[in-house]
């Protein structure tokens, strides 16, 4: 315990250093054109109102420091290590909730990652990208990576440092997406559509501290409109895995697949919204098989800021056969503010609820600030 404490006490002194210290220095590690190295010190605070019989409500903090080495030699040719220190499990650790309130890599995550007896390393990968034409390119990917950064993406709700904390905002649970693990991914850009190809292989702990390989295959379609209001993207997407997960009938074991939308559109200078739908097959044991969330985003411009936001966001998860869930709701809204040229801090509220088939319903509303500093 002390330890953890200490090594938090570390990562938030740091970010106070960061913020204070310095103020008004934009901090850069451009080695040269071709090299460069970045980061993103993120503290979070969230305190827990829960309606959860022998439930008590809680408080807790946590704090994550990533880094990222990017090595570009060609304008054809990337190289990208990305290394993820955490400090604390924030409410994740005591969550009552099918949802976590914080969907980033915490101290728990960052250990004995996929169970591969790999800590910290989160992603290690090459890319190469063929220009075909002014208008066509295909870029090949292989080595360690994340698979949330090529399918389900969105830009208003797609990254727990900067939009929603929740992970019911950030990628959609039943779409089951590996991170940091071997694969690799095919993409082709048409103009304003684009084509991504992907494939893991990845592990799941499957009991007893044991964990069970499988492979993941993921195809996604895009479009990019621009109208007279705004850039909008929109995708769809399906997923597979192979036969590796358990079925209600334990002596059987099916795969894990499904499909689904993402989509977000700016409504002019101020307003943007966006949608995700997905659905999942429930042959296997699954939490949820059907996942609607939307939402809106605010740009600071309306009130002369044009690097705060504000962020609104429901969801209805819909429970599966072989859960307890009836179904879950989830609602948050934030508000960012850009604090100097290299930090920020975002003030959240979230309120979920879990309506269960043959046990008591819970819900709770979760109060948290999260702060960042880039570099």
């Amino acid at each position: 315990m002390i330890a953890q404490i200490n090594k938090l006490s570390v990562l938030v002194v740091a970010f106070f250093f960061l913020i204070l210290a310095v103020p008004g220095i934009v901090l850069s590690f451009d080695v040269n054109e071709k090299l460069a190295v970045e980061g993103t010190l993120t503290g979070i605070y969230q305190y827990g109102n829960f309606n959860v019989r022998g439930v008590d409500d809680a408080d807790r903090g946590a704090a994550s420091l990533n880094l990222g080495v990017n090595f570009q030699p060609t304008d054809l040719d990337e190289f990208q290590i990305t290394l993820g220190f955490a400090a604390g499990n924030g409410l994740n650790s005591l969550n009552p909730f099918s949802l976590a309130p914080y969907a980033g890599d915490l101290e728990d995550d960052l250990k004995d990652i996929n169970g591969r007896n790999r800590d910290y390393l989160l992603e290690a990968w090459y890319k190469h990208t063929f220009r075909l034409s002014e208008n066509v390119s295909l870029g090949m990917t292989g080595g360690i990576i994340d698979a949330t950064a090529y399918i389900d993406d969105n830009n208003f709700a797609n990254c727990e440092c900067s939009h929603f904390m929740n992970e019911a905002f950030v990628n959609h649970s039943n779409v089951n997406l590996p991170s940091y693990d071997l694969g690799g991914v095919i993409e082709l850009s048409v103009s304003n559509f684009s084509i991504r190809a992907l494939a893991m292989n990845s592990k799941f702990e499957s009991g007893d501290g044991k964990f069970t390989n499988y492979n993941y295959y993921a195809l996604q379609g895009g479009y990019k409109l621009s109208t007279n209001l705004g850039e909008g993207n929109y995708r769809v997407y399906g997923f597979t895995t192979n036969e590796r997960f358990q079925c209600p009938d334990e002596r059987d074991k099916d795969s894990l697949r499904g499909f689904g939308i993402s989509a977000d559109q700016k409504l002019g200078e101020i307003v943007g919204v966006f949608v995700r739908t997905s659905w999942q097959d429930d042959e296997a044991v699954i939490r949820h098989d059907e996942i609607y969330s939307g939402g809106v985003n605010i740009n600071g411009k309306l009130w002369g800021r044009q690097d705060d936001e504000i962020g609104i966001g429901y969801a209805y998860l819909d429970g599966a056969c072989s859960s307890d869930l009836d179904n879950t709701t989830a609602f948050e809204t934030y508000a960012k503010f850009k604090m100097t040229s290299f930090s920020d801090v975002t003030l959240d509220i979230q309120y979920i609820k879990d309506d269960m088939k043959d046990s008591k319903d819970r819900d709770g509303v979760i109060y948290g600030i999260r702060m960042n500093a880039y570099f």
